[in-house]
């Protein structure tokens, strides 16, 4: 459980709706809802995974321009094809979606929208606006363990923010944008997202609980459609080789070919 003072921290966070955060504020709220957040799920512990799934996240940040803390990447164990940004820029991404990313510039497409996400503060303003049986619901949940059977059930409990962010409409758009800006500034095909879950719904037949990313994160037509406008015909086509190198280290580690979600030492 999280000590008084960081109790005292949160608290004070969640409440706070008339004032703003800097970023040593964003990035203290990130790091205690990130201990949370791993209270409840399986972090893997692969140093080789993560300097790779680091090295093309971190592209993606340098490629969006300086930022005021570094960020943080971690591979969750979990069949579903999912990732999430809290705030601060800690952003997981879970054996699912790293099992059915068949190229870097899909799992790319996915990760630049989520370092957008951090990066544009949406799961801070998400805070912000916590107030009344809302922001009570989340202090439960995060300080009495009554919440304890897993990070879906807390989603659910706070309304999907701060641990796993139901962001605004204006938030994904937002996203999307810069993330498209990011994967292209760091020569990565932009198209990858739009490609990937396209694909990915069309696999899921009747089985809505399969994606749940596509749940939180829904790719209407009209965002589609933004997206193919934003990239027009002159985004790259390819990847750096570093990435595409780490993307290979992924892609042996957790690809479609494993037998389980765990990588093989």
């Amino acid at each position: 459980m999280p000590t008084k003072n960081s109790r005292a921290v949160l608290v004070s966070l969640f409440l706070c709706t008339a004032c703003g955060m800097d970023a040593t504020e964003e990035r203290q709220l990130g790091a205690e809802a990130a201990a949370e957040v791993e209270r409840r799920v399986q972090v893997v512990r692969d140093p080789e995974g993560e300097r790779a799934l680091a090295t093309i996240g971190n592209a993606l940040v340098e490629a969006g321009g300086a930022v005021a803390y570094p960020y943080t990447f971690r591979i969750v164990r979990d069949s579903t094809v999912n990732a999430f940004a809290l705030p601060g820029g800690f952003v997981y991404v879970q054996t699912g979606l790293l099992r059915n990313a068949r190229d870097v510039s899909e799992l790319a497409g996915v990760l630049g929208h989520e370092v957008a996400h951090a990066r544009l503060s949406h799961g801070a303003q998400q805070a912000q606006k916590q107030k009344g049986l809302s922001a009570a619901i989340t202090v439960v949940c995060l300080f009495t363990g009554l919440c304890d059977s897993g990070l879906s059930q807390v989603a659910i409990n706070v309304g999907a923010n701060v641990l796993t962010a139901k962001f605004s409409r204006t938030d994904e758009l937002e996203a999307d944008s810069a993330g498209i800006v990011y994967t292209t500034n760091a020569g990565v095909d932009p198209r990858g997202m739009i490609g990937f879950f396209d694909r990915l719904r069309a696999q899921s037949g009747n089985a809505p609980g399969y994606l749940e990313w596509l749940s939180t994160h829904p790719m209407e037509g009209t965002r589609i459609a933004n997206a193919e406008r934003l990239i027009g015909s002159t985004a790259p086509r390819g990847a750096p080789a570093e990435l595409t190198a780490a993307f290979a280290v992924l892609r042996a580690r957790y690809g479609a070919g494993d037998a389980s979600d765990d990588p093989t030492f």
